[in-house]
């Protein structure tokens, strides 16, 4: 099982200065904190949450974070005077028991989807253990979006050098695999073909499943060429209060995500795709599928289908594979030998 994505300084740096998303959150948790309220922050990085809930009236704050960014977490209490007021958690929420439940939770787990890693697991788990009665959950809700987009120049990776390349190589076996990745991005409206569509609304207040699957209807509103599926989301932090990361909107630290098709898509205006979007998250990693349904002006049956996944990005041997099985018997190995010696030196007293 993968463990959560580690961040740097930068990249935390990155969060607190990202506009709009920062001054919504501080918004969203000044309305949430009462006075003498206690409040829990998931996946509290630097701290940044947490030392403004202690500045809006919180009594008790518990920053919950795995890596060793918490050493700057407990700086930064220390130095803004709410060393007193902030437990410090190294550790995943999950593991936390609390000695009381909290007013407020607070979270960004997100990738640049809400679908991402243990997020919603977490947040379901945080909702039914360590969230009082009546508390307040920040983020209350996301909102996923699709449309069709042109982006020809990161449709280079799909096709060069898999189906051109300056050596006349036939290098096409690698082009299956780079059609079914998907990509961080930051595009503009202009390059939008259809208008967006709701492709699934995440209630954390409510969630239970972890697993997406959605389907919208996305018709072009110009002729151009299509070359994949553009994904972002609407946050809503608390009632009026949030930000979106679509494109047209101040760039944000998640960007958005390209899903691209097989091949381009020469569309007339009038042109419709239906297409079929899915997220399960297997091992700690979400696997995405998209079956993509070309349907020209009023055709009642699709002209193309295409499905993908990104599990056929991965390149895999039969041989590797096979290891996966369950009714693999493993080998024995000198490496298996030293890892045995290893464990059971394990026993509570001996140093490294």
């Amino acid at each position: 099982m993968s463990g959560p994505t580690v961040y740097s300084a930068g990249d935390y740096g990155d969060m607190i200065t990202c506009e709009p998303r920062m001054p919504a959150y501080a918004e969203a948790l000044r309305q949430a904190v009462t006075p003498g309220c206690t409040v829990t922050d998931i996946g509290a990085g630097t701290g940044i949450f947490s030392l403004l809930a202690c500045q809006y009236g919180a009594a008790k704050v518990t920053a919950i974070e795995p890596a060793d960014a918490v050493m700057l977490l407990r700086e930064a209490a220390e130095a803004n005077g709410y060393a007193e007021r902030i437990t410090v958690v190294q550790g995943l929420s999950t593991e936390h028991v609390p000695e009381q439940k909290a007013d407020v939770i607070v979270s960004d787990i997100r990738g640049s989807l809400p679908l991402f890693e243990h997020h919603i697991a977490t947040i379901v788990d945080a909702r039914e253990r360590l969230l009082a009665p009546g508390g307040t959950l920040i983020p209350m809700r996301d909102t996923i979006r699709a449309a069709l987009v042109q982006h020809p120049d990161g449709y280079q990776s799909c096709e060069a050098p898999w189906l051109r390349n300056r050596y006349a190589l036939d290098l096409s076996a690698g082009h299956r695999h780079a059609v079914n990745t998907w990509n961080k991005v930051s595009l503009q409206p202009e390059q939008l073909l259809s208008a967006s569509a709701e492709l699934a609304v995440l209630d954390y207040r409510t969630i239970s499943n972890p697993n997406m699957s959605g389907t919208v209807n996305l018709q072009a509103e110009r002729d151009g060429a299509a070359h994949g599926l553009l994904l972002w989301f609407d946050a809503e932090l608390a009632p009026g209060i949030g930000y979106s990361n679509a494109p047209g909107q101040p760039k944000l630290v998640y960007g958005q995500s390209f899903f691209p098709f097989e091949q381009p898509l020469n569309l007339v205006k009038g042109d419709r795709v239906e297409a079929t979007i899915k997220a399960n998250l297997i091992d700690g990693s979400y696997v995405w599928s998209w079956t993509s349904r070309l349907f020209r002006g009023d055709a009642a049956k699709p002209e193309l289908t295409m499905r993908q996944s990104s599990f056929l990005a991965q390149v895999m041997s039969p041989e590797s594979l096979s290891r996966r099985a369950d009714s693999h018997v493993p080998a024995p190995s000198t490496a298996h030998a030293i890892d045995q010696l290893g464990l059971s030196l394990i026993d509570g007293k001996r140093s490294l």
